[in-house]
C-alpha cells in the first residue's frame, strides 16, 4: 500500500508543475503579444520658439533740480523802496520785484526828453527854411545833436529801469530777509528765483550700461520722500566720458511738473528701460533641472528630443526668457519632458 500510494503521489506532482509551466508559458505569450500591440512611446506637447526683446534695467539715486535757477541780483546800488514779491509766490516774466529809490534818475530822464526836443525842434526848423539862409553845416551840426539827445535819453532811460529789479523768467520766486530802506550794493542777492515747470534729475549709471544710454530713453522715477508716488520723463542728455576714478557714466533726465508737486532739491530713485538684445521665450513647463542646471528639450526631424543648455534670464507669467543655443520657430517638448532621455523618440499630442 505504501508503496502504490508513493507512486501515486509522484505522479500527481509531476502532473501538477506540467500544468504550472504550461500556464506561465501562456501568460508570456500572452503579455508579449499585449506589449506588442501597445505603443509604448512617451506623449508630450511641443511648443515653438519665439523670440522677444530682453529689455534691461538700471537702477541710480539722483538728485533733482529746476530747468532753470537763477539768484535774482541787484546791478545797481540803492535804497529800496518796495518789496513786491512775496516768498513762494509765481512770478513771471519781467514782473517787478525790488523797486529802488530812483528819483535821481527820474530827473535825468525828464532832462534828457527836453533836451532831445529842443534837438528834434532845431531840425525841423532848419528843413522848412531856405537852402540859402542856412548853411549845409548848421543842418549836419543839427542832425548831429539830435542823435546824441537821442542816446542821452536812452541811456537816462536805461539807468532808470535799473532801479527796478525784475525776473528774468517766469517761476517761483525764494524768500527775502530784505526790507523797504534797506541799502543794497551792486550784486546784492535778492531771492532765488525757480522755473520748476520740467525737473532735472542728474545720476550715474555703470561704465557697462553707458553705450546702451541714448537721448530720449523713457525714466522712471519714485520721489524717495513719499514712496508711491511715481513720475515718468526721459534721458535729456548725457555726458561724453567714462568718471576714470568711479568707472561711471553721467546721464540727466527731465521730468515734467506741470502741477508743480516737485520740489528742487529732492531725491529720486531712477529706474532707465534700456534697449536690449532679444533672447529665445518658452513656456515655464517646458524648462526642466537637474544637477547640470536648467535645461529644454528641442525636438529633430525624426521625433527623438536633444537636450539644450539654457539660463533663465527673466520671467514674464507662465513663459521664461532663456539664455540657450535656440533658433526662432525650433520645436521644444513643453510637457512631458521629466522623464525623457537624450535622443529618444516622442508621440505628439494634444495640448
Amino acid at each position: 500500500m505504501t508503496l502504490r500510494s508513493g507512486r501515486r503521489n509522484t505522479a500527481a506532482a509531476a502532473l501538477f508543475m506540467a500544468v504550472v509551466s504550461f500556464a506561465l508559458v501562456v501568460s508570456f505569450e500572452t503579455s508579449a503579444q499585449r506589449q506588442r500591440g501597445r505603443d509604448t512611446t512617451p506623449p508630450v506637447t511641443i511648443s515653438k520658439v519665439v523670440f522677444e526683446a530682453l529689455n534691461d534695467r538700471v537702477a541710480a539715486v539722483g538728485s533733482g533740480r529746476s530747468r532753470r535757477q537763477v539768484t535774482v541780483s541787484t546791478r545797481v546800488a540803492g535804497v529800496i523802496d518796495k518789496v513786491l514779491f512775496e516768498g513762494g509766490q509765481n512770478v513771471t516774466a519781467g514782473q517787478p520785484l525790488i523797486q529802488l529809490s530812483a528819483e535821481p534818475e527820474a530827473i535825468a530822464v525828464e532832462t534828457a526828453e527836453a533836451q532831445r526836443a529842443q534837438a528834434a525842434d532845431a531840425v525841423e526848423r532848419y528843413k522848412q527854411l531856405r537852402s540859402g539862409t542856412i548853411t549845409e553845416v548848421s543842418r549836419a551840426e543839427a542832425a548831429t545833436a539830435l542823435k546824441v539827445a537821442d542816446a542821452a535819453l536812452r541811456r537816462a532811460r536805461e539807468d532808470l529801469d535799473r532801479m527796478t529789479i525784475k525776473a528774468p523768467f517766469a517761476g517761483v520766486i525764494g524768500l527775502t530777509n530784505l526790507e523797504v530802506g534797506d541799502y543794497i550794493a551792486v550784486g546784492t542777492a535778492i531771492a532765488s528765483l525757480d522755473d520748476r515747470s520740467t525737473i532735472i534729475v542728474e545720476f550715474t549709471v555703470p561704465e557697462a550700461s553707458a553705450p546702451s544710454i541714448v537721448k530720449g530713453l523713457p525714466v522712471r522715477a519714485n520721489l524717495i520722500a513719499r514712496s508711491g508716488e511715481v513720475y515718468h520723463g526721459e534721458v535729456q542728455a548725457t555726458g561724453t566720458r567714462i568718471d576714470p576714478v568711479s568707472r561711471t557714466f553721467q546721464v540727466r533726465a527731465a521730468l515734467p511738473n506741470p502741477e508743480g508737486r516737485l520740489i528742487p532739491g529732492s531725491t529720486f530713485s531712477i529706474s532707465v528701460m534700456l534697449p536690449g538684445r532679444k533672447a529665445p521665450r518658452v513656456p515655464g513647463m517646458a524648462v526642466q533641472w537637474d544637477r547640470k542646471g536648467a535645461y529644454v528639450w528641442r525636438l529633430k526631424d525624426d521625433k527623438s528630443v536633444e537636450r539644450v543648455d539654457a539660463a533663465i534670464v527673466a520671467r514674464n507669467g507662465d513663459t521664461a526668457l532663456l539664455q540657450a543655443d535656440l533658433n526662432e520657430g525650433d520645436t521644444i517638448v513643453q510637457e512631458g519632458g521629466d522623464s525623457l532621455r537624450q535622443g529618444q523618440k516622442v508621440r505628439l499630442q494634444s495640448s
